[in-house]
């Protein structure tokens, strides 16, 4: 029952936060308790996991379907990344609120939680789909709770977003369910053609905006920009990490034979990504700490799709690494630049953080991302790319550090509170460790990216067996 206690503590912990008194000593105890329950269950799969751990279980039986959650070397990593986000994003939300904090928005926290982990955990497309909205719309009423106009205004645009993809997700398993009789990855082996390139379509859009990619990402500034502290560091953490995974698993995954045919597009549209960020970070205003994270956030997004596109075990497992490694140092600067706005706060101590997480995000040599840059960069065949994202990335990296140059001209504004020093110095820990010992996130999700690259071999037999039964139905 590990793997389904990653879906169920977080969702009774919300229920409880809504029910219960809501004092902030009630708030908070249930708020450690749920995070502890979450740590530990974690720490057992991750332990434990050698071997994936199913749970299965009836899910809308008239539509054939089944609740299948498994994870694998590939989740359970996203679910590592997620459960140190969750951390965050609740610390933040008890300390770091300048509003202070609100039942209704840790309930909202651990909902988006719940909501994000079935997501990596579903081997169902429908089942996805229903977190996946689950997750947006919960993450749209914690990013407008006790927000500003700039915050709720973010907010309606993030639900549009996450209504939108909820729709695309689920047309794409009626498509799916209607050919193949089920939604159920696994049973997913042979799909006509035509139905086939309509559920990747609709897939495609529907992870484009979650990642995101150009033109989808619209709503990314905004909501980096206001909002709630914790709604923000969730949505960089959680919402564009699972976005990643749904590419993996939903994309390439059931069509690896659809991205092949499409090449170059798929990296094309990742460069563009790339460029398109490198351009925006480098022309934000300085002192828009906010605006430029997001951008880095995009660009993210671009690297991964250039890895996946690919089709190669080193670039795809790159990309991975670099999508899942850049989540916490992105929260770690979210919430800084989150406490350096609200403050007014100028040192050196506090530009040495900023310098660091963004040499982070910038995938300097030795940090927890660098592995996956150089995998992908290693993979790919053609020069123009690798320098063009090389250029891009550079670019990226000098808009982050920038503002640094600013921070440190003055002593200024109040001092680092000690919670979010705490949470910044392991932040900074976990991504060195990350760094220096990256093995084992390579070593188990290798062999589960292999098994989703071996079907580009099975796939023109299939194409063939189905235009032959075609044929002979046609003579018939």
């Amino acid at each position: 029952m590990l793997t389904p206690g990653l879906v169920l503590l977080p969702l009774a912990a919300a229920v409880l936060l809504a029910c219960l008194p809501r004092r902030m000593s009630i708030v908070r105890a249930v708020t450690f308790v749920a995070l502890a329950a979450q740590i530990m269950a974690m720490g057992a799969i991750y332990l434990s996991a050698s071997a994936p751990v199913p749970f299965e279980a009836a899910w809308l039986p008239s539509l054939g379907s089944q609740i299948y959650l498994y994870a694998d070397g590939i989740s359970v990593q996203g679910l590592m990344v997620l459960t140190t986000v969750l951390v965050a994003a609740a610390m933040a939300e008890l300390y770091l609120q300048t509003d202070g904090s609100s039942s209704a928005r840790m309930a909202l926290v651990f909902v988006v939680a719940a909501a994000l982990n079935l997501l990596l955990l579903s081997r169902d497309i429908l089942l996805a789909a229903a977190a996946h909205g689950t997750a947006g719309l919960a993450l749209a009423a914690l990013l407008g709770i006790g927000s500003g106009l700039a915050g709720q205004t973010a907010a309606r645009r993030f639900a549009n977003q996450a209504v939108v993809g909820t729709i695309l997700f689920s047309a794409a398993a009626a498509i799916l369910a209607a050919s193949s009789g089920s939604t159920v990855i696994d049973d997913l082996t042979r799909i006509d053609p035509a139905p086939a390139r309509m559920a990747a379509m609709l897939l495609t859009l529907a992870i484009a905006l979650q990642v995101p990619l150009i033109p989808l990402h619209i709503w990314l500034a905004p909501v980096v920009a206001a909002g709630s502290v914790a709604g923000r560091t969730l949505v960089l953490g959680g919402w564009c990490t699972a976005g990643a995974f749904c590419l993996l698993r939903f994309g390439l995954g059931l069509f690896p034979d659809l991205l092949a045919y499409a090449a170059p597009i798929p990296m094309l549209w990742g460069v563009a990504t790339i460029v398109y960020a490198a351009i925006l970070a480098i022309a934000q205003d300085e002192e828009d700490l906010l605006r430029r994270l997001s951008w880095a956030t995009l660009a993210t997004g671009g690297l991964l799709l250039v890895g996946v596109a690919g089709l190669e075990t080193q670039p795809v497992l790159g990309a991975w690494m670099q999508t899942s490694t850049q989540a916490l140092p992105r929260v770690g600067l979210v919430l800084l630049a989150h406490w350096i706005t609200s403050t007014g706060a100028r040192r050196a101590s506090v530009a040495g953080v900023w310098v660091v997480l963004a040499l982070v995000v910038a995938a300097t040599p030795g940090a927890g991302p660098f592995p996956g840059w150089l995998l992908v960069l290693g993979g790919t065949t053609n020069p123009v790319v690798v320098g063009v994202v090389l250029l891009a990335g550079a670019t990226i990296g000098y808009a982050l550090i920038l503002p640094a140059t600013r921070l440190a001209r003055a002593s200024a504004g109040p001092a680092m509170p000690r919670p979010l020093s705490r949470l910044l110095a392991a932040v900074m820990v976990v991504v060195a460790l990350t760094g220096l010992v990256p093995g084992s996130w390579v070593g188990r999700a290798r062999p589960d990216i292999d098994s989703l690259l071996e079907r580009i071999v099975e796939t023109p037999s299939m194409s063939d067996d189905a235009s032959t039964d075609g044929e002979a139905h046609d003579l018939d």
